[in-house]
C-alpha cells in the first residue's frame, strides 16, 4: 500500500488505536443512534485526496442468539487522488450489550491489491476465525484461527466505542493504557486526554475533546505524537476531526454533515 492510500484510511486506522478491549470502559449504548450517517473529507494541504463514512444500519441483526448493530464503514479516494485508487469496505456486527464484535467483512480494493476477508469471532472461547476469498474457487476459506482476549473488538467497533465512552471523567494529562488486536498482533498503546479545546468549522466553532494516541514507531507518521483526534463534547461525541503529520505532509480528516 502506498503513502497516499495509507493516509485516506487513517480515520479508520485510528480507531485501533484506540483498542478498548477492557470491559472496564464504562460505556453508554443510550448514545447510538440508529440510522446515523456521517459524512468525511480528507484534504492535503489545498487538495482534496479522499472521502470517508461511516453508517449505524436502522435496522436490528442477529448474529447466532446475539443482538447486533450493524456498521458500514467506507472509504474511497477521490480528486487529486484517484491517481492511486483505494475504494474500501468494513463491516461489523457488534453486541449491542457488550460491544464486542461478532462478525466483520473488509472489502479491500487499493491499486492492484484485492482482499475480500470474513472474521468470525467466537467470544466465549477467545478465537477469531479469519477466512479469505480463493479468487479461484470463488468461496471464503479458513486461513487461521486465532486467540483473543475476551469481549475483543474489531476496527470498527473500536471506532464506535471511542464515541461512547464518558470522557468528561478524564482529566487533562491523563494517560489510558489500552489493549487491541489489529491485523493479527496484539499490542498495547498509550492515549493521552489532552483536555478540551475549541475546532473551527465552517462559521461556528465547536467545542471538542482532544486526544492523542502515543503512536509506536512507523515509517507513516511523523513521529509519534503525529496524530490528533477532536470530539464533541456533547452526548453524541461525534468525531469532528482528525489531524495528522506525516512525511508528506499534513492530512486533515473533517466531518462534512
Amino acid at each position: 500500500m502506498n503513502i497516499f492510500q495509507r493516509f485516506l484510511i487513517l480515520w479508520i486506522i485510528v480507531w485501533p488505536v484506540f483498542g478498548l478491549a477492557q470491559a472496564k470502559l464504562k460505556i453508554e449504548s443510550k448514545r447510538v443512534v440508529v440510522g446515523e450517517t456521517l459524512n468525511y473529507k480528507a484534504t492535503w494541504g489545498f487538495f482534496t485526496i479522499g472521502s470517508a463514512s461511516t453508517r449505524i444500519d436502522k435496522n436490528i441483526h442477529k448474529s447466532g442468539s446475539t443482538i447486533c448493530y450493524r456498521i458500514d464503514v467506507e472509504g474511497q479516494t477521490n480528486g487529486l487522488a484517484k491517481l492511486f485508487y483505494l475504494q474500501d469496505k468494513w463491516v461489523a456486527y457488534i453486541d449491542t450489550a457488550t460491544f464486542a464484535t461478532h462478525k466483520a467483512f473488509r472489502r479491500i480494493r487499493e491499486g492492484n491489491y484485492e482482499l475480500d476477508e470474513q472474521v468470525y469471532f467466537d467470544q466465549i472461547n477467545h478465537k477469531a476465525e479469519v477466512k479469505k476469498l480463493d479468487k479461484k474457487t470463488k468461496s471464503f476459506v479458513l486461513k487461521k484461527i486465532y486467540k483473543i482476549p475476551g469481549n475483543m473488538r474489531d476496527v470498527v467497533a473500536s471506532f464506535m466505542v471511542v464515541r461512547l465512552i464518558d470522557l468528561s471523567k478524564y482529566s487533562k494529562g491523563e494517560t489510558i493504557t489500552i489493549d487491541g488486536f489489529l491485523e493479527n498482533e496484539a499490542y498495547k498503546i498509550d492515549v493521552v486526554f489532552e483536555g478540551k479545546e475549541y475546532v473551527k468549522k465552517n462559521n461556528t466553532t465547536i467545542l471538542c475533546y482532544k486526544l492523542k494516541p502515543i503512536l509506536p514507531k512507523n515509517n507513516v507518521f511523523n513521529g509519534q505524537k503525529a496524530v490528533e483526534v477532536w470530539l464533541s463534547t456533547d452526548k453524541s461525541q461525534t468525531i469532528i476531526r482528525i489531524s495528522a503529520k506525516m512525511f508528506i505532509g499534513n492530512i486533515l480528516i473533517e466531518l462534512q454533515n
